[in-house]
């Protein structure tokens, strides 16, 4: 069974658009701008309770959970070294995805 130019190009790019999503999936809890965006707009919807706290709240609080302010800084540092390599993750996944869908073009229009 010989799949052909065509099949191996949307096999490829179909894999590229998955990783992609997947790394954006994997990568978005570490990710504080979109924390702070989804927090504002949690509040301003009126769903945020006692019960349901914001983004930030969950982040503030993981730092807050630690004993002493060594561990705190320490969470502090993770926490933000987290956030820069989740975004340069995030533009990794961009180009993948870009590539991918090139890739799944290609397939398309040259089959």
């Amino acid at each position: 069974m010989d799949i052909g130019t065509n099949g191996w190009l949307a096999i490829w790019g179909g894999g590229l658009v998955l990783t992609a999503i997947l790394i954006w999936w994997r990568t978005a809890r570490y990710d504080i701008k979109g924390a702070a965006v989804d927090s504002v707009w949690q509040f301003a919807r009126g769903k945020r309770t006692a019960d349901n706290p914001t983004a930030i709240e969950v982040m503030a609080g993981e730092i807050g959970a630690e004993a002493t302010h060594f561990g705190k800084a320490k969470r502090t540092a993770f926490t933000v070294a987290g956030h820069f390599i989740a975004q340069a993750l995030s533009f990794v996944a961009l180009v993948m995805l870009l590539v991918g869908i090139v890739l799944l073009g290609v397939a398309w229009f040259w089959g």
